[in-house]
């Protein structure tokens, strides 16, 4: 999960320790659900120019090129740049087409709540509380201050990180396929993915 946690009005708990840091992640929540809620993005005829601007927002706050480079591990530095370049891009479409989809379903009903967060030097953990009324998820984002402002690098989910996870499915396929191999299934996965969106999610939502 991504981005799950961009998708519920915020709250922060009594004894968190608000930061930089935190108040970033929610300022990034606070302008996904403007999106989501504006009615004029909410017309069918808006929704590709919305999802750019969604995709422009999260954009902003995730930086894709280093979670890019930390799900490969030692494999990256082996790469020229324009294969690093190539796979961020691939990487960065494939998690924006996964999770955009889950965001567009927004209702409303879903609810952060803000923990507290954890600062070393120019890392911080944010730790965040996403409840949908049926249950509750325990998510933390990893994040990393660059050209002065906090961007997030991983989201850990109930403890499984999603740089791990991608980390550990992309040293099977290189075990047994070429690196630009790997970069055209993450190519062939966003597209599948996005063409597998179905086309009543958001019409359905916006009525």
């Amino acid at each position: 999960m991504l981005i799950g946690g961009l998708v519920g009005g915020g709250e922060f708990g009594a004894t968190a320790a608000v930061g930089p840091a935190t108040e970033a992640v929610r300022k990034t929540v606070d302008e996904v659900i403007r999106i989501l809620e504006d009615p004029e993005w909410k017309k069918p005829e808006k929704k590709e120019e919305r999802r750019k601007l969604l995709e422009q927002t999260i954009a902003q706050r995730f930086n894709f090129l280093e979670m890019s480079r930390r799900s490969l591990g030692a494999e990256w530095n082996k790469r020229t740049p324009e294969e690093q370049k190539d796979f961020a891009a691939s990487f960065q479409t494939l998690l924006a087409n996964t999770y955009l989809g889950r965001i567009e379903t927004y209702s409303g009903g879903e609810k952060v709540q803000y923990l507290k967060e954890i600062v070393d030097g120019e890392y911080a953990d944010v730790y965040t509380k996403l409840d949908n009324g049926k249950m509750t998820v325990d998510i933390m984002y990893k994040m990393e201050m660059a050209s002065g402002d906090w961007r997030v690098y991983d989201v850990v989910v109930e403890g499984t990180g999603l740089v791990q996870n991608y980390r550990e499915q992309f040293k099977r396929i290189l075990r047994k396929d070429s690196f630009a191999e790997l970069t055209k299934q993450l190519r062939d996965k966003a597209e599948h993915v996005k063409a597998s969106v179905p086309a009543g999610a958001d019409s359905a939502r916006s009525r």
